[in-house]
């Protein structure tokens, strides 16, 4: 009769306790809402800034070795004179200089696999994303172009990693210097994002050139500021 009992008080223990269980189960509290892991940076978010970077302008020999990294034998420098400046806006210096397609080397600018980028100094054209690029225009032997190349790091165009480099036809002939983009406040939509210096020729109503964040396009300096003195 002891054992009987033993086991029934054993039995109604272990009901109570899965009782508590299970109704612990039920009372669970609500899950906690977690805040949503931020969105990854973008690439130029993910650089340190850059300090006491080299803005000085080239000395002997200096441009010529530039070109020759950036374009091989493709390119022949117009003139000494060059434009520094950070015209991409990441900080880091870079460098711009009138030059001229090499004699036969035009094939080699046109090539679609080139390590540069060909464009036109047009106008700004607005396009949708959905609407494929326009081609590169094609550049003849001798013809004068713009070459704009992207510096990297503190010492810009000087280091060699600095491979980033552009060819941009149908600018008007330099020499080009460097300008601060707040000189032209006709430039940009008032929200737009400022992206940079800008290229300027000696003539206070030639042409400019800027960085969009995509390619360079050119303007008139008078146009852009007669835009100021007309804007509401």
């Amino acid at each position: 009769m002891t054992k009987v009992r033993s086991t029934t008080s054993a039995l109604a223990v272990l009901a109570i306790a899965a009782g508590v269980v299970f109704s612990s189960a039920l009372r669970r509290p609500p899950p906690v809402e977690r805040a949503l892991p931020p969105s990854p940076a973008a690439p130029e978010q993910l650089r340190p800034p850059i300090v006491n970077a080299d803005f000085t302008p080239p000395r002997a020999g200096e441009a010529v070795t530039v070109l020759y990294r950036a374009f091989g034998n493709a390119v022949e420098m117009e003139r000494d004179a060059a434009a520094v400046g950070d015209f991409n806006g990441d900080g880091s210096p870079d460098l711009a200089i009138d030059v001229r397609v090499a004699e036969a080397h035009a094939a080699e600018i046109n090539d679609p696999v080139a390590n540069w980028t060909v464009q036109d100094c047009d106008p700004p054209v607005s396009r949708t994303p959905a609407q494929a690029p326009l081609p590169a225009p094609a550049v003849r032997s001798r013809e004068l172009l713009l070459a704009v190349v992207h510096g990297f790091g503190r010492r810009g165009w000087r280091d060699p990693a600095s491979r980033q480099a552009y060819l941009i036809k149908g600018a008007q002939e330099g020499p080009w210097r460097g300008r601060p983009r707040d000189g032209y406040p006709g430039l940009d939509a008032p929200a737009a994002r400022v992206l940079g210096d800008v290229l300027a020729v000696s003539d206070p109503g030639g042409t400019i050139a800027y960085w969009t964040g995509a390619s360079y396009v050119c303007r008139s300096a008078a146009a852009v500021r007669l835009r100021v003195a007309t804007r509401p």
